[in-house]
């Protein structure tokens, strides 16, 4: 009975082999397609800012000991793209690259002295923002089904990171229009900022997916990515704020985004 039931167990695995290979040989994925997709973006940033130089009376001071600041901010924001590539499906394997690109509307505030509440001794709001991205993307994949595959993605994805550090509501000495905001001291009488870096980095995206098909020619997407994006330094003049200690102010950013998309797409 076991060598019955073990025989006809091998008989029926490999008959519905054999029904797979037919159907994907029938309606094979290979060939062009495009698509388009929204989703989710969790941006987060790691932040912080050390100062150094010298103070006030010319002595330099300890930078290890005097305004050094870390802290983690993230922010969910909508996204918006396109994707094209081409495909090969051998067997039940799936072997193709991709380009991809679209809008993003991350904006993550890592520090803002205006929500502290202070007057006397507030400094600077410090942000991150992106407005595009475009990519491209080897993607390996397996068919559970004859309509759904499962699939892993290694791209690298290029766009620009804008980091600024601006002046804080109440710190009328980084006030940019040439005076205090009102209510503030402008001791030094001249006003500085804003700071601003900008990088076009490319950065390494793995990621993970699902195409499931409609029809023979229609399908529907869902995808996660994680980006290794970049870090970004901005260097801060502090010498006109009497109140800072030092007379410089070295702002880290280090970024990394997380997204999750759904789409749909259409095969040639």
């Amino acid at each position: 009975m076991k060598k019955f039931t073990s025989a006809l167990l091998a008989v029926t695995a490999l008959t519905a082999a054999n029904a797979f290979a037919a159907t994907g040989a029938v309606e094979s994925k290979t060939g062009a397609y495009v698509g388009g997709n929204v989703g989710l973006a969790n941006t987060s940033v790691k932040y912080g800012f050390i100062t150094s130089g010298k103070d006030s009376s010319g002595a330099v001071i300890d930078a290890n000991k005097v305004n050094n600041w870390k802290t983690e901010s993230g922010k969910m924001n909508p996204l918006f793209g396109l994707f094209a590539g081409y495909g090969m499906q051998v067997g039940t394997m799936y072997f193709g690259g991709e380009i991809y690109g679209g809008f993003d509307s991350a904006k993550v505030t890592s520090y803002d002295d205006n929500a502290t509440g202070r007057t006397a001794s507030a400094y600077f709001v410090s942000k991150t923002k992106r407005t595009n991205f475009y990519g491209l993307a080897a993607r390996l994949g397996a068919f559970v089904t004859p309509s759904t595959m499962l699939y892993a993605k290694l791209g690298i994805e290029g766009g620009k990171w804008t980091t600024t550090v601006t002046n804080a509501q109440n710190a009328g000495n980084w006030n940019t229009a040439g005076a205090p905001t009102s209510g503030a001291a402008n001791p030094s009488g001249t006003s500085v900022g804003p700071f601003r870096s900008s990088k076009n980095a490319v950065s390494f995206v793995p990621g993970l997916g699902m195409d499931a098909f409609i029809n023979k020619n229609l399908f529907i997407r869902a995808e996660y990515t994680y980006l290794f994006g970049p870090k970004i330094t901005v260097v801060q003049d502090a010498s006109k704020n009497g109140s800072f200690s030092g007379d410089t102010c070295t702002h880290k950013f280090q970024i990394t985004q997380q997204t999750f998309k759904v789409g749909v797409g259409y095969k040639f």
